[in-house]
Order: C-alpha cells, then sequence, then structure tokens
C-alpha cells in the first residue's frame, strides 16, 4: 500500500522513528506494511517505510533504564493543551507543544475561522450576481456505453437547463450530441442545430453561472458542425483563484464551511440538481431563502448588490 500524504496514513501505521520515539519505546516486529510519500523535517520529498504498531515489540531497554532516560529529558511528555501524557513526542503548533489531537483540533478551528471569513465574502459576490440577469445553467450528459476496449465513447446526448435571477426556468432542452447514426440517444433529444440556437439565444446577453459540463455540450455540438459562440466576458469564473477555487460548486462548498472531523478537509455538499435550484443556493448564499416570497434580485439590490 502505498500514501501520497501523512494525513492519509491510518494511525496504525508509523514509521521505525516513531515507534523508537515512544514512551515507553517499541520496535518493529514485521515487515513493512506500507509507504508514504511525502516531505521530510528538510522540506524534501521522501519516501517512508511504515510498520504495523500491533506487530511492534518492545525494545530490549529495562524499566530502570527508560526511567533513567526519562529523568535525562529536560521537557516532559504532557501536552499543553489537554494535559495528557501520550507515548508519542509532542508536536509544536503555534508556540506550544501539543499532542496530536489538540493539534487537529487546532487546525480545524483555523481552518472554521477562515471558512467563516470565506462565507461573508461568498454573500456579497452571492449578491452582486443576483442583482443583474443572470444565467444559471445546469448540465447532465447521457453517457454511452464504452467502446468494446473499454475507452469512453462521446456522450449522446446533454440536458441543458437555464434559470434566470430571480429562479425561473428559461429553457431546457435535452439536445442529441451523437451522429445520426449512433444508437442509444434518449426519446426527446432534439437535433443538434435545433438545441444550439436554442442554448444560444437564451444565454445571450446574460452572465453566466455553471455547474456541469458545458464545455463538453458545445464542444460536441461543434463537431457535428452546430457551433455555439459565447461572450466569454458575460462567463462568471470558473476555475481555480489564488486561495480558493472559485467555480459555482467550490463555492458552495466553501459557503457551506463542512469539514470532515477526522481529516479536516472540506465536504463537497450534494449537487442542487436543476437549475432553479442553482438559483436557491445562491438566494441561500446572499442570505435570502426565498421562502417569504421576496424576489431574490430585489432583496440583492436593496443590500447593495
Amino acid at each position: 500500500m502505498r500514501y501520497e500524504r501523512w494525513g492519509d496514513v491510518p494511525a496504525g501505521l508509523v514509521t521505525r522513528t516513531r515507534l523508537g520515539d515512544a514512551d515507553p519505546p517499541r520496535r518493529p516486529g514485521g515487515p513493512v506494511r506500507a509507504r508514504v510519500r511525502d516531505y521530510n523535517w528538510r522540506g524534501k520529498a521522501e519516501t517512508f517505510d511504515l510498520y504495523s504498531v500491533a506487530e511492534s515489540v518492545p525494545t530490549a531497554a529495562t524499566g530502570r533504564q527508560l526511567a533513567a532516560a526519562a529523568q535525562r529529558r529536560a521537557a516532559g511528555r504532557a501536552c499543553e493543551g489537554c494535559g495528557g501524557v501520550g507515548q508519542l513526542p509532542l508536536l509544536e503548533h503555534d508556540g506550544r507543544r501539543v499532542c496530536a489531537a489538540c493539534r487537529h483540533l487546532a487546525r480545524l478551528a483555523e481552518k472554521q475561522q477562515e471558512l467563516r471569513v470565506r462565507r461573508a465574502e461568498l454573500g456579497l459576490w452571492a449578491r452582486g450576481l443576483l442583482s443583474r440577469p443572470l444565467a444559471l445553467v445546469w448540465v447532465e450528459l447521457t453517457a454511452a456505453p464504452l467502446s468494446g476496449s473499454g475507452r469512453a465513447r462521446p456522450p449522446l446526448a446533454g440536458r441543458v437547463q437555464v434559470a434566470d435571477e430571480t429562479g425561473g426556468v428559461l429553457e431546457d432542452v435535452l439536445v442529441r450530441l451523437a451522429g445520426p447514426r449512433t444508437r442509444g440517444a434518449p426519446a426527446g433529444a432534439v437535433s443538434a442545430g435545433e438545441g444550439a440556437g436554442r442554448i444560444a439565444r437564451v444565454l445571450e446577453g446574460r452572465r453566466r453561472v455553471v455547474w456541469g459540463l458545458l464545455g463538453e455540450v458545445t464542444a460536441r455540438l461543434e463537431v457535428l458542425g452546430h457551433p455555439v459562440d459565447f461572450d466569454r466576458a458575460l462567463a462568471v469564473p470558473s476555475g481555480h483563484g489564488i486561495l480558493w477555487p472559485d467555480d459555482v460548486a467550490s463555492r458552495y462548498a466553501q459557503w457551506c464551511g463542512e469539514l470532515a472531523p477526522a481529516t479536516g478537509r472540506l465536504r463537497t455538499p450534494w449537487p442542487p440538481g436543476s437549475a432553479d435550484r442553482l438559483w436557491y443556493v445562491l438566494a441561500q448564499m446572499a442570505g435570502h431563502d426565498g421562502a417569504d416570497g421576496t424576489d431574490a434580485a430585489d432583496e440583492a439590490v436593496q443590500l447593495g448588490g
């Protein structure tokens, strides 16, 4: 088993050094069970062998030898956060020597504070969006079966649904993205030419907020001879910012701000499911849920968006 970072390594796997640093110390009692590729204390990439704690055995040191060594250590093993006395050396965090659990909790709290600030930024962003003509685009693809050799084929069809800044659905088209001889396209899919025209018309003059692979739909339409030209200036950024990813799905995850307790990683929220539900998500981010019948765009204007 190979791990890409220390955060992915289970607690039951440690290096030979960590076993030797334990109190009382231990040594490997079995073979290398996994490896992790990460940075060492010098900041250079290194591959570390990992051993099972369950298979480890005591070192040859006697109890009296361990007691004498403990007296020689200037620093104790008591965590400055919780006071716990662990078997492994303490870690440095924000000027304190703490156990792994206290450092983990401190990092979670720091991440939550960053997300609190980010949530306020995203509220302003959403209010600004909802104060102008929008095209909230939801895209779903109908995948084609794999080829006999297991290669992916172009999608058979794409559903493009578009809502405006008030949540009203402007368009909902299922367009065929495969050639006329390709079998399996869903019934009711319009031709590539009709679909391209409907998509172009509904998006004209509106800022686009896209959730889904609209680019794959338009690429297929171009292959089929029906290109759709978009005004690039109207596209809401959909990539990676300097500090935070800035596509709408990532912004939604940051606004939700839910961290996985075990890893501290940002959880990905479930997708809204349609264009008007994407509007609902943005309205929530803007500080209004639409439940009292107030138009979200009107409220955005009142709030200075």
